[in-house]
């Protein structure tokens, strides 16, 4: 039910009286709402001043000919028999308002008119000297039958009641029934983030096909039973993303990692929308006035914190005005997109999160791409990663989109297929349905579908088709890769002002010959493509898509560049733009033993360098293309760096002097190689290689093959999980650190669930805890007291 209707519902006599307790001033407010609303092109203002006497509103109107002023007198109250006295008081004031008409010509008006409209911020004070045309009298009450008699006779003004105040109100601003600014507040921040993720082909708003993904923990929690690992296991289980605010009840700080594309942002905003939903429902259940605060988020990208310096600033500014700020108790801030400033900078947005929440009183969400964990280590976060969709969850957001039964049936079809080919998340799948639609084919990579929907979005297929395009579909592609490499990349920055972009256009507009009329259309053909937000900042509406552009502009100028692989490596230790070196090893479909070699050669030991090569799984199944031994050589080199991140972290907590338990540093080497190497496509050359790691007894090489385990072991056969389990066993054994044996063990345990699989894995555990007890206590946490 919209809200029209849900005031219409309400008892007349609730309606008048909600109307009847408001202030005067509070009436003006929303009188000009109502005026506005129902006469669009007429412009209102509230112009009550000092003066006892005068207009409290005016309203112009405002054609080709003429302009005419109208002043609204606005009462409260009933004026019946014994308020007669109402009437003289009434009389005065409207005479004053029209005793300025005679005392400008019209000229005169037109003039402080347009002065008014070119001034808004003194638009007040022009309008209340404006001299009116007519006079409207508006009484929040009722009139008596010998008032009304009175007021017609003496004053030739239009009276409206509150009977018309209840109708017109319900009719067209029916907000004032449930407190007006507060459910206009939600109502706005709710169409804005339905209409900001809407697909526009569909023309579906994003509830309307918003599939709940899995968000499973990195770290393990510190409460468990260190006795058994049932716990353990359990706090690994998948979530629905919409148990977060719960969670972040008690967690307080909570942390939301997710790859590119998995819909971190979406995700955010649908949550936002509930918990505005609810609080909607709140004031459309309790319609009046009331003093009891209202529950909200408060959703904001990280940028908006950098520019904040204090809580309530950062409030007031999110809420528009004190009224509205008073109403509302903030239950979670929402925080969006660390990784999409500057490094140098999310230190600051993290301490300032931290103590805006303190002051507010209030947990917090923050997202980021994974790499970002790293920068909050030193802290007691709870984390969470954002997972991509299982198979019947993609069919289901697929489902949701598509309305056309043959476009369905093929993509059903098609993503059986290449179900571990490309990542199922919200954003491929997106694309992946765009494509389908056009001509029912789907890419076998992440990159050729980034490549083909662009190639769709800037006007291919319609050349193709013999639709007439302007401008052709490469031109568009080099332009936004131009863009991107040299105006975003290069001067290091997420948005760019608009005033840059123009002078942008104007100097590649010049570079090429083109004309003004040219450039315009060249322009608009750009913006129709869907890719550019041409804003105040010009912004890519993805930030993948600025890194395919950027890198699709190297891709093209690749023999302009003097030390390509130089420049490739560098972007991909670069934590803002190193997604660049992977779009470029995806369109080139290859990766070189060169580049390859100086990935694994690079200096450092940091935690983001070790992070970068251990990632480098990714960038194998980018390079699909390449020749097996690469294959081979970049899963070898990239596992190798399992045990020295699982090092790094140990040595950031320890630092940090936290009381982590030493295993949480393998759940995150866990998940980390899994983001690496989770790939149908390497499965074969993965299966071989942890044999051999296995077979070689050395206890990194044993700990990569687990890491390796993870990452494939929904590929495997049961047989094959079987005898994988069996060879570690039997490597472990040999193994002179009972330390590593008793690590390897318990991560073997998180990845076997099937019980009869997992029963030579608890002997070995138990027969290890009983020869050395002192082992498990070093990796697990303490026992608390009364903690069972």
């Amino acid at each position: 039910m919209d809200l029209k209707n849900r005031a219409a519902s309400l008892p007349k006599d609730l309606r008048r009286q909600i109307i009847m307790d408001y202030k005067e001033r509070d009436l003006h407010k929303f009188l000009k709402e109502l005026f506005q609303a129902m006469e669009p092109n007429y412009t209102v203002e509230i112009t009550h001043g000092p003066r006892e006497f005068g207009k409290d509103l005016v309203i112009v109107k405002t054609d080709r000919f003429t302009n005419d002023v109208i002043g609204v007198v606005v009462k409260r109250g009933d004026i019946k028999a014994k308020t007669l006295g109402v009437v003289d008081s009434l009389k005065e004031q409207v005479d004053q308002v029209l005793s300025k008409t005679s005392e400008k010509n019209l000229r005169e008006i037109e003039s402080q008119i347009q002065q008014a409209f070119k001034h808004p911020a003194e638009a007040k004070s022009i309008l209340e000297e404006l001299p009116v045309s007519d006079v409207f009298v508006v009484l929040a009450g009722e009139f008596s039958n010998q008032a009304r008699t009175r007021l017609t006779a003496e004053l030739s003004v239009k009276i409206f009641d509150i009977n018309w105040l209840i109708d017109n109100f319900t009719e067209h601003y029916p907000h004032i029934f449930f407190e007006g600014e507060v459910i206009g507040f939600l109502e706005n921040q709710t169409r804005e983030l339905e209409e900001n993720h809407r697909r526009a082909k569909s023309g579906k708003n994003l509830s309307e096909y918003f599939v709940d993904p899995l968000v499973r923990p990195i770290n393990a929690p510190l409460e468990f039973n260190a006795d058994t690992l049932k716990t353990v296991l359990k706090k690994r289980k998948k979530l629905p993303f919409l148990r977060l605010p719960e969670i972040s009840k008690k967690a307080r700080k909570l942390i939301l990692l997710g790859d590119p594309g998995t819909g971190k942002t979406g995700a955010m905003a649908k949550l936002a929308i509930d918990m505005y939903k609810h609080a909607s429902g709140y004031l459309l259940n309790s319609p009046g006035k009331s003093d009891k605060k209202i529950p909200v988020p408060v959703f904001v990208p990280a940028k908006k914190l950098l520019e904040t310096e204090s809580a309530e600033e950062f409030l007031t500014d999110y809420f528009g005005s004190e009224e509205t700020k008073i109403r509302f108790q903030v239950d979670l801030i929402m925080v969006d997109g660390l990784d999409e400033i500057e490094s140098a900078n999310r230190r600051d947005v993290i301490d300032k999160l931290d103590r805006f929440s303190e002051e507010i009183g209030s947990p917090y969400i923050l997202t980021s791409r994974k790499i970002d964990i790293l920068n909050t280590l030193s802290e007691k976060y709870e984390k969470y990663e954002l997972l991509p969709f299982e198979f019947s969850q993609a069919l289901k957001l697929v489902s949701k989109l598509v309305s056309d039964k043959k476009v369905l049936a093929t993509l059903e079809e098609s993503l059986e297929k290449i179900q571990t080919q490309i990542l199922l998340v919200p954003l491929s799948l997106m694309l992946l349905v765009e494509l389908v639609e056009e001509h029912n084919e789907v890419p076998a990579s992440i990159t050729e579908l980034y490549d083909r929907f662009f190639d769709m979005s800037l006007g291919r297929e319609d050349r193709e088709r013999g639709i007439q395009v302007l401008f052709d579909y490469l031109i568009k592609k080099r332009f936004l890769g131009v863009l991107a490499y040299r105006e975003f990349k290069e001067k290091n920055r997420l948005e760019v002002p608009n005033a840059d972009f123009q002078e942008f256009l104007d100097s590649y507009a010049e570079q090429y010959g083109w004309s003004q009329e040219k450039l315009s259309d060249f322009v608009r053909e750009i913006e129709r493509a869907g890719i550019l937000n041409l804003r105040e900042e010009v912004i890519f509406k993805h930030r993948s898509f600025l890194d395919y552009f950027a890198a699709f502009d190297v891709y093209e100028n690749r023999e302009d560049f003097e030390d390509l692989n130089g420049l490739i490596v560098d972007t991909y230790f670069d934590d803002l733009w190193g997604e660049i070196a992977f779009f470029y090893i995806g369109l080139r479909r290859k990766i070189t033993p060169d580049l390859l070699e100086r990935i694994y050669a690079h200096p450092s030991e940091e935690l983001t360098t070790n992070l970068c090569k251990l990632f480098g799984g990714r960038l194998l199944q980018a390079g699909w293309h390449s020749p097996a031994q690469q294959h081979v050589d970049g899963i070898r080199n990239a596992i190798g760096y399992a045990t020295k991140v699982r090092e790094n972290f140990r040595k950031i907590v320890d630092s940090s002097e936290a009381d982590v338990p030493d295993i949480v540093n393998d759940f995150m080497v866990l998940s980390l190689s899994n983001f690496s190497f989770n790939s149908s496509f390497l499965a074969p050359c993965i299966k071989d290689i942890s044999q051999q790691m296995i077979a070689s007894g050395s206890a990194d090489d044993i700990y990569g093959a687990v890491a390796l385990f993870w990452s494939i072991y929904r590929f495997m056969t049961p047989e094959e999980v079987k005898k994988n389990i069996d060879d570690l066993l039997a490597a472990l054994s040999g193994l002179p650190d009972a330390k590593e044996q008793a690590r390897i063990l318990l991560l073997m345990t998180l990845i076997e669930q099937d019980k009869e699989v997992r029963k030579p894995i608890e002997r070995q555990t138990r027969k290890l805890s009983r020869k050395s007890p002192e082992v498990f206590k070093a990796l697990l946490p303490a026992k608390r007291k009364g903690f069972r």
